[in-house]
């Protein structure tokens, strides 16, 4: 027979575990009319097992539980039916009406900053007439009255000829193409495939766009075979499917830090939004330290506004990250969980490393084993950092100026490019963190620990596999009363190395450098070869001559 006093308790602690539950799905699974049935049948499940065994509690704990239970019933039914993560305000005022004193209808405005951007992104009047919510005519007048476009010819034109035969002429709308010839795209091509090597045809055009020219896929697809040859995987690259769910751009960003190049003490911090994957901000640093996650953090939403949640890992790197979150908008606001879990930047990553990162990889490789690297030297990886930061700094920003503008598949959707993504979630979710607004902490900790997830991604081998190959070992985490807190933190501790050198010597070196190679691509990574060669000729002769005296 079972102890009656076993069975109390195991119930009492099950209530516990049931509270948890409820609080994480009314805080992460609002909407989710599907999830929220389970929690329910889960908390009338429990309800049953509290009920066979009445007889066990005082009349005054089965009444507490057994009412408790209900209001738990009645905030799921109230999750179920709101939305979450409300935005700032219903929409943003893109288009208002304004009267005219005149006759009929007022005149429709349209804010020119957005109307401007939007354009760009969407190509014509046509695709923003459902968000802006007016005819694509009116979106046409206030383009051309802005001087935002230039007027164009008629749609149409009809042209009556004297043997009584009609001719009518049509006039596309679509966005003018860039006016480059095929020699002047392959030098474009040839640029960007020499410092991103592994850029598909999505990412190429990204990256045309964001230098402003918008150049048809057939053209592009010409150009590289001409520039780069055809390779075995071009047109059969996988496909990145997700599923994927939170209210809108700035509700959610992931931030990590990637260590593909740690050995030589650079670390690769990126924010993104989960929405949009628009990067918000991105950065090369010499060190791992919180500050520094912290200022890239701020510099981010001085550009694109405040998120309302952050997820990030359990490295200590993120402490002052996730402190000033919770100051300002109350616990649960910084969602703590392991890195395998963040796979929204984890597939970003993927991009990075296949990108740009094993190309400075292999780069720092070689110089170990031709060219006398040590990356155990301070003084060798001061004279690394001092060459080649910059550079590698220079790749990120580049390639994060291609990644937002390049299209992304979307399932049911025409492809849409992560900056046209964030722009329109806030015009038709609602603006979110755009403005500033702290809010009350709020009283009880929940555990949100299952936001903003990408559950299929981690059914994506190469994704994963890719995490493992670049995975320090990770801690074993341990569930603490707080579960919003990890018990254990990583610390990976990265410092810039020091300085070996006067300031007079560091000039004379780079003097002798921009004189050496003031003609050269210093991306090319030859040339980068060549000038770690002389740079490190220089510096041999710096400490030789400083044994001398």
């Amino acid at each position: 027979m079972a102890d009656p006093f076993n069975v109390v308790n195991n119930l009492r602690e099950a209530y516990y575990g049931l509270e948890r539950r409820v609080l994480r799905a009314h805080y992460t699974m609002a909407g989710d009319s599907q999830q929220l049935e389970g929690e329910k049948a889960h908390a009338l499940a429990f309800l049953s097992a509290v009920q066979a065994n009445e007889h066990r509690f005082s009349l005054e704990e089965f009444a507490c539980i057994s009412n408790n239970i209900q209001a738990m019933m009645n905030v799921l039914d109230e999750t179920a039916n709101r939305l979450s993560d409300q935005p700032d305000s219903d929409t943003i005022p893109v288009v208002h009406r304004v009267k005219t004193g005149g006759r009929g209808r007022p005149k429709v405005e349209i804010d020119k900053g957005v109307l401007g951007e939007a354009l760009i992104l969407r190509g014509g009047p046509g695709s923003l007439a459902l968000p802006f919510g007016c005819s694509s005519r009116t979106i046409r007048r206030r383009a051309i009255e802005y001087e935002l476009v230039e007027p164009g010819h008629p749609v149409c034109t009809t042209e009556r000829h004297a043997d009584g035969s009609i001719t009518r002429t049509y006039t596309s709308s679509t966005p003018a193409v860039s006016n480059i010839t095929d020699q002047e795209l392959d030098g474009m091509l040839f640029a960007i495939l020499r410092t991103f090597q592994n850029f598909g045809l999505r990412m190429l055009r990204g990256r045309l766009l964001a230098d402003g020219h918008r150049v048809p896929r057939e053209r592009i697809k010409a150009s590289f075979l001409r520039v780069n040859g055809a390779p075995n995987p071009f047109g059969h690259r996988d496909l990145h499917r997700q599923k994927y769910n939170v209210a809108g751009a700035n509700s959610l960003w992931h931030h990590d830090g990637q260590h593909g190049l740690i050995r030589w003490k650079i670390v690769i911090h990126c924010f993104i939004d989960g929405k949009s994957r628009m990067v918000t901000a991105i950065r090369v640093s010499n060190n791992n330290r919180a500050s520094t996650v912290e200022e890239l953090f701020h510099e981010g939403t001085s550009l694109h506004g405040c998120p309302r949640r952050v997820r990030g890992d359990h490295g200590t790197e993120n402490l002052r990250v996730a402190e000033w979150m919770e100051e300002t908008f109350g616990i649960g606001s910084y969602i703590w969980g392991r890195s395998v879990h963040n796979t929204r930047i984890e597939r970003l990553w993927y991009d990075v490393t296949h990108n740009f990162g094993k190309k400075w990889k292999d780069f720092f490789q070689k110089l170990e084993v031709y060219e006398s690297l040590d990356h155990n030297s301070s003084g060798h990886l001061w004279l690394l950092h001092h060459l080649f930061h910059f550079y590698i700094d220079l790749d990120a920003q580049e390639w994060a100026s291609a990644w937002n503008h390049h299209p992304l598949t979307l399932r049911n959707e025409p492809n849409r490019s992560p900056r046209d993504l964030f722009l329109f979630s806030h015009i038709q979710d609602g603006p979110r963190g755009v403005a500033l607004r702290p809010v009350a902490p709020e009283e009880e900790v929940v555990e949100p620990a299952l936001y903003g997830i990408d559950w299929e991604a981690l059914e994506d081998s190469r994704i994963q596999d890719h995490f493992f190959q670049r995975q320090e070992q990770e801690e074993v985490y341990v569930m603490v009363e707080d579960p919003t807190v990890p018990s254990n933190l990583n610390h990976v501790p990265v410092e810039p190395p020091n300085c070996p050198f006067t300031e007079e010597q560091i000039q004379y070196l780079d003097g002798v450098l921009r004189e050496e190679f003031q003609h050269t691509d210093r991306r090319d990574m030859e040339i980068c070869r060549m000038i770690w060669r002389r740079a490190f000729e220089i510096c041999t002769q710096f400490v030789l001559d400083a044994g001398r005296e």
